[in-house]
């Protein structure tokens, strides 16, 4: 029975750790506001002023959803670890927490959503490029930066090396 419970705990953790890796807000910055993507895309005032109101309406609603999230993740590890919990219980907290889950990912998508009509055709394809080619820079220094035992090296907290400006 202890190992079943052990492997349970560690198949629970194996799903929430990528979930807890990702950003749950749009691309982590505020892209629109860097003169990177307003010259590439040619964006006018009008738009980034537009893009910038659809994310403070958004925002304290994605914050609010996050802080739900993180309380059901802490409540679904006590269930797990609580020797009284039984099946039905743990099932039940993590609906609880994939509910919260999908209500983050339904905000953020919707606001992307709202954002890209903002912009033209030939604007979200140049996005699309821009995008792929960063992608591309990530993936490329992430096996390049490889040391010798595998593990890449430490980075800056909080900077992202394939966005300078984001630092």
């Amino acid at each position: 029975m202890n190992i079943l419970r052990k492997s349970f705990i560690c198949l629970v953790l194996s799903l929430l750790l990528p979930a807890l890796a990702t950003p749950a807000f749009a691309q982590g910055f505020k892209w629109w506001q860097m003169e990177r993507f307003q010259k590439a895309l040619t964006l006018t005032p009008e738009q980034v002023a537009r893009i910038e109101g659809i994310y403070q309406t958004t925002e304290p609603l994605l914050r609010a959803q996050k802080k739900a999230v993180d309380k059901y993740e802490e409540r679904l590890s006590k269930t797990i670890t609580d020797p009284k919990s039984d099946e039905p219980m743990v099932v039940q907290a993590i609906d609880r927490l994939e509910a919260a889950r999908s209500e983050v990912s339904r905000t953020r998508n919707l606001m992307l959503f709202r954002i890209r009509r903002v912009l033209s055709d030939d604007q979200n394809q140049k996005m699309r490029e821009m995008h792929e080619h960063d992608r591309s820079q990530r993936q490329n220094n992430g096996s390049r930066d490889r040391n010798d035992n595998g593990k890449s090296p430490s980075k800056t907290p909080g900077g992202d090396d394939n966005h300078p400006e984001c630092q």
